[in-house]
């Protein structure tokens, strides 16, 4: 009889384990999903997915803090639309795999000459200067790999000097090539003054001669995004442990090519509803537990940093914030950001870590303003970021699919997460 209750709780603890599972999976699905669009600006992908999040929270049984969920705001936002045509020397790029278009770029439709100015021409201002009138009407080549053992003073320059060619209105330039080893994308609030295509540098002909270039731009004002907040009351009602994470990614790149984004972060919104699954359906925590899925965050913390200047209820009322992005593997561990700020938070983190045996290390990191923590962080909250470590390290880029998530220690980090927010 007892080895016949043994079993009955090892398989209810693996029935258990698998729909943990199974729920993290659908969500990650469904968000990478191409009716989210990569959960951008342009056609409205991250509000699609908003509305899906809500959806979540309402069956699972959050309160809200107002009539529904949504904390809504304004941004401005650039995105390509349309069919994108990229030529180098009569070869057709193909884009997402050969190359990206930079997400601040206008309109252009054009061919254009190309230079190529060398890492001394470039690092050395007085000698740029002089050289900028042979810019006119070209397109200007910058081979990021010859900068690869640069010190991050120059690296820094280079990177100034990337902006200043993109967005000054007074220079004769009609836009920059940029040469690169691993393609990665970002968004963008803003629209520059001329076109940023970057290529694989293994892609590109020796000798890059010309270009023609087909993009179109969207450019949005007045865009409305918003976080989703819902929460579950604690036995002390008015304190708060705060779970958080943003749900926007990339979006689309013209008609044809999203960015996915399941590790990031797909993978932290996976988790933030969990928790709040499994929580809502425990006995009532110490503390109310806040769950905010941050819009705007691939523009700047946009989200997060409205949020924090629009609070709705006191910063003061929060006991511990955790900022959950990048979660999808974890075989080496993770990585707990201002855990050298929180010692003791830290330390409490690594003893539940051991005397559950969950994650191969929790590592410690010290204060980084990277993510939805930060402005938090500055007034005073005290706040973790947590990503975890080791597998594909596919970021910002067209294959960060579902599918090539591991998951694989998953269940241990939602352990160690449940345990910290109830102990």
């Amino acid at each position: 009889m007892r080895y016949f209750l043994i079993v009955i709780c090892l398989l209810q603890s693996i029935s258990s384990y698998s729909q943990d599972m199974e729920y993290a999976r659908s969500i990650v699905d469904t968000l990478c999903s191409p009716h989210f669009d990569g959960r951008g600006y342009y056609d409205n992908g991250e509000r699609r997915a908003a509305a899906f999040l809500s959806k979540e929270y309402e069956q699972i049984g959050l309160k809200s803090f107002g009539d529904n969920y949504l904390q809504e705001f304004k941004l401005t936002s650039n995105s390509i639309k349309g069919k994108i045509r990229l030529v180098v020397n009569g070869k057709k790029m193909v884009p997402g795999i050969d190359c990206l278009i930079d997400p601040s770029a206008p309109s252009y439709n054009g061919s254009s000459k190309v230079i190529y100015l060398d890492k001394d021409e470039m690092l050395n201002l007085d000698k740029f200067k002089r050289l900028l009138p042979m810019l006119a009407n070209k397109f200007l080549i910058i081979d990021q790999t010859e900068f690869k053992e640069e010190t991050g003073a120059n690296k820094k320059q280079l990177n100034d000097l990337l902006l200043f060619l993109k967005f000054s209105p007074d220079i004769q330039l009609n836009g920059v090539i940029e040469l690169v080893e691993k393609l990665t994308s970002t968004a963008s609030q803003f629209q520059a003054k001329r076109p940023h295509v970057v290529i694989l540098k293994e892609k590109t002909p020796k000798k890059l001669k010309k270009l023609e270039l087909a993009i179109e731009n969207v450019y949005d004002e007045d865009y409305q995004s918003q976080n989703v907040v819902g929460w579950i009351e604690g036995v002390v009602k008015d304190s708060f442990v705060m779970v958080v994470g943003h749900y926007d990614h990339l979006g689309r790149m013209g008609d044809d090519i999203y960015f996915p984004g399941a590790n990031d972060n797909a993978s932290g919104i996976a988790m933030i509803l969990s928790l709040a699954k499994e929580l809502a359906q425990g006995e009532k925590p110490k503390y109310s537990v806040v769950f905010i899925c941050f819009g705007a965050e691939e523009c700047g913390l946009v989200g997060s940093k409205y949020y924090s200047e629009n609070p709705l209820f006191p910063l003061a009322q929060i006991k511990f914030l955790l900022n959950l992005d990048i979660l999808g593997t974890g075989d080496d561990g993770i990585q707990v950001v201002n855990g050298s700020v929180h010692k003791d938070d830290f330390n409490r983190l690594v003893e539940i870590n051991k005397e559950k045996d969950l994650l191969k290390e929790v590592k410690r990191r010290g204060k980084a303003c990277i993510s939805d923590h930060c402005f938090f962080s500055e007034q005073g909250v005290p706040s973790f970021y947590i990503y975890t470590l080791g597998g594909a390290g596919h970021y910002h880029d067209v294959n960060d699919h579902a599918e090539n998530l591991t998951l694989r220690e998953y269940n241990d980090l939602f352990r160690l997460l449940r345990t910290f927010i109830l102990d």
